[in-house]
This record gives structure tokens, sequence and C-alpha cells, in this order.
């Protein structure tokens, strides 16, 4: 996948995050090696969390996803 296809998925999730959730919209994702390995969106309303933010939220993933607190080799695509 292109980085555009890559930016407009994150731009649907966050769109999506708005109907499904009624959350802000805002969706992250985090790729390595071209493929998917965290996708998430803000739940700063649904969870009273001030540090859920798609970006934090996607890095945690992430990094569990992983293994690994270094995500270097990682690209992430926020909208």
């Amino acid at each position: 996948m292109s980085h555009k296809e890559f930016i407009q998925q994150a731009i649907e999730l966050a769109y999506e995050n708005t109907k499904i959730k009624k959350g802000r919209p805002f969706g992250a994702l985090i790729v390595k090696d071209g493929k998917i390995v965290a996708k998430e969106v803000n739940d700063v309303l649904e969870t009273h969390d001030p540090t859920a933010h798609a970006e934090l939220q996607a890095i945690r993933k992430a990094c569990r996803t992983l293994g690994t607190s270094d995500l270097s080799d990682c690209e992430l695509y926020a909208r």
C-alpha cells in the first residue's frame, strides 16, 4: 500500500469513530514493513482518559503486538 492509502485508512477510521462511538474524529495507524500492526481511534470521551488519543493508543497497541518499545522502524499515520 502507498502512503496515500494508509492516510486514507486513518481518515476513514476517524470518520467511523464519530459515527460508531460518537467520539472525536481522530484515527491512527502504525505500519511496519508495509503492514498495519496497530489501528486505533481517539477514546478520550469514552474512557474519560485524557491520554487516550488515537496516536497514543496506536503506539501502545503496536508495542504490545510487536513485543518492543522501539518503533523506530515503523511509520505513524494519523488524522
